[in-house]
């Protein structure tokens, strides 16, 4: 069965596209599994990383993919070339894309389109967004076709957060060990629990765990973690292994990295190891407890 994992947070900066770009490559480099990704997010960093992304000349600030590598003008008469995840919010039809990671294909964010769907009103919502990904995912092409879909989402709780919700079957919570971002993550896990509510026992979103990220070795971040530990509610879903602040990560991110993928280092570099000690942990669970 396909898993659909969901990275989400309702705050800025945890780290939701790096874990889920850390999750794809490692399930595509490593696993050999088909990995499809999926970029909701309308700031499209997560579709930056893997396809070139062009600036939307009708919207000031957004971005669109480029031309798709399939793209044949002179046949295709009623495509401009284009395909992105939103597409799935008009009616229209989509294609992924090639990545340079072996076994990954992307369907990337689309700035305005994204914007367009996170907008929609109260009555609308429910039939155009939160329930359009899932119908799209169920597709027995798209099933038949990937083994992983790893989804990135935009920092809120707003419809297509919701709607990746409704389509998952993990939930990944990313956090730094801040103030601010432990308070986020009751936010999250409560879209996670109004989510059980409504789903039947063939088919339950997993919340595979809140992962520590951006962890450094001062006192406040240990006493925060150590205290997500002891608490109620949220100890048996901390993830007992941290993401630290090491600058690689941001290095490996750049257009130009040579690897281009943190699990293409030699394998006894630091940060290829703490990560895939996290993924592995995520995956584990994921595989072995449904």
């Amino acid at each position: 069965m396909t898993k659909i994992i969901v990275n989400a947070t309702n705050k800025g900066g945890e780290g939701k596209t790096t874990t889920s770009i850390n999750l794809a490559e490692y399930a595509s480099l490593v696993m050999n599994k088909k990995v499809l990704a999926i970029d909701l997010d309308p700031q499209a960093n997560f579709s930056s990383r893997y396809i070139p992304m062009d600036r939307d000349p009708a919207f000031k600030g957004g971005k669109i993919p480029a031309i798709h590598p399939d793209y044949e003008p002179e046949k295709d008469l009623d495509w401009d070339g284009r395909s992105t995840i939103a597409n799935i919010f008009y009616g229209e039809e989509v294609i992924p894309y090639p990545t340079d990671i072996p076994n990954m294909e992307l369907l990337p964010s689309h700035s305005n389109k994204l914007q367009e769907a996170e907008a929609v009103t109260k009555n609308e919502v429910l039939e155009k967004v939160h329930l359009q990904l899932k119908r799209f995912l169920e597709l027995p092409g798209i099933k038949e076709e990937y083994e992983i879909i790893i989804i990135d989402t935009p920092p809120s709780k707003g419809p297509l957060t919701i709607a990746a919700i409704k389509a998952a079957s993990h939930l990944v919570i990313p956090s730094q060990m801040e103030q601010y971002s432990i308070d986020g993550i009751y936010g999250m896990m409560q879209l996670w629990k109004q989510e059980t509510y409504v789903r039947n026992e063939e088919n339950p979103i997993t919340l595979v765990g809140i992962l520590p990220n951006q962890v450094r070795d001062i006192n406040i971040h240990e006493q925060f973690f150590d205290s997500l530990s002891q608490t109620e509610g949220i100890k048996n879903y901390l993830i007992p292994h941290k993401i630290k602040k090491r600058a690689v990560y941001t290095e490996m991110l750049v257009e130009d990295a040579n690897p281009k993928s943190i699990f293409q280092l030699p394998k006894e570099h630091l940060a290829r190891q703490e990560l895939e000690s996290v993924c592995q942990y995520i995956m584990g669970r994921i595989y072995n407890h449904g």
